[in-house]
């Protein structure tokens, strides 16, 4: 990795409001391809990166030398994406899976029919778009059913789907999410209550996606939980807290987060699922490349 020249990224990126216009530094990267020596795999939403066509949204992303995007919706042609997408050495970082958050779901063992089902249609989608990472969500927690019962359900559900993820070489990752500002109601919300699913499954192809902004919420305490986690983690996603926006706009110190996940040895996608507090996508990316240079 090429340190001095991440870091000369960075420091063009953090000067880039001083040097250039207010317009024109959020109309462009602040150097070329600055992502590219960044020590992360970092992605963000493919809806950031306006175009009519995957070649014209994918460009804008290849300009900043994200190696991925993120499409948690994501549906259509995927040989077209991927026509676009691969000569620009640029990943599909994550799809949306299996599961809601709604009632029923995996702590329902008459839904779990139908999940399989789920499953299997996007695994074909994420296949044809190139993606090997989908987003597994529980269900909001029942009233009939105690949490360990409601627990195990989510495990033979999990199950059930671990071997179609082994099989076709996708990895499902597990989003636990707060109940005090966002998703009230939802089951799955902290770290050690994932890990006790994941371990009890013991399959390398069901992780967690640790998502930073909703932990900071429900359980604080994100270095050690991530650190200590990390081998279970598959997919992160990041946003500041309060307010959802992008890093250094709230109280979370992203560069320490991720230089301890860089510590840590993850290798797969940090994406970005966060708001902008000036409106434009570019300046939450250059924000996030400053948050990225821990030197």
């Amino acid at each position: 990795m090429d340190r001095r020249g991440f870091m000369a990224s960075c420091a063009t990126a953090a000067g880039g409001a001083v040097l250039l216009s207010a317009t024109d530094a959020a109309a462009k990267p602040s150097s070329k391809k600055p992502f590219a020596k960044a020590p992360l795999k970092m992605s963000a939403p493919l809806d950031w990166f306006r175009g009519r066509t995957f070649e014209e949204k994918l460009d804008k992303v290849d300009k900043w030398g994200l190696p991925g995007c993120e499409w948690l919706g994501a549906k259509g042609d995927g040989a077209e994406f991927r026509k676009a997408a691969d000569p620009r050495g640029i990943q599909l970082s994550c799809i949306g899976g299996v599961g809601k958050i709604a009632p029923g779901q995996m702590v329902l063992p008459s839904d779990h029919d139908k999940l399989v089902a789920q499953f299997e249609e996007r695994v074909a989608l994420a296949k044809a778009f190139g993606c090997k990472t989908l987003i597994g969500l529980t269900g909001n927690e029942r009233n009939d059913a105690t949490p360990e019962e409601q627990t195990k359900y989510i495990l033979q559900c999990l199950e059930r789907l671990a071997p179609i993820a082994e099989s076709n070489d996708v990895v499902i990752v597990m989003e636990a999410l707060n109940t005090l500002v966002n998703h009230k109601g939802y089951f799955l919300t902290r770290t050690d209550q994932t890990m006790a699913i994941l371990e009890d499954l013991d399959s390398p192809n069901v992780k967690m996606c640790f998502d930073i902004y909703h932990q900071q919420i429900t359980e604080g305490n994100v270095i050690r939980n991530l650190s200590e986690n990390i081998d279970r983690i598959g997919h992160f996603h990041v946003a500041d807290n309060p307010g959802r926006k992008e890093p250094g706009t709230g109280e979370l110190n992203y560069t320490n987060i991720f230089k301890a996940i860089h510590k840590a040895g993850y290798k797969d996608f940090v994406a970005l699922e966060c708001g902008h507090s000036t409106k434009k996508y570019e300046d939450t990316l250059n924000a996030t490349l400053a948050c990225l240079d821990w030197s």
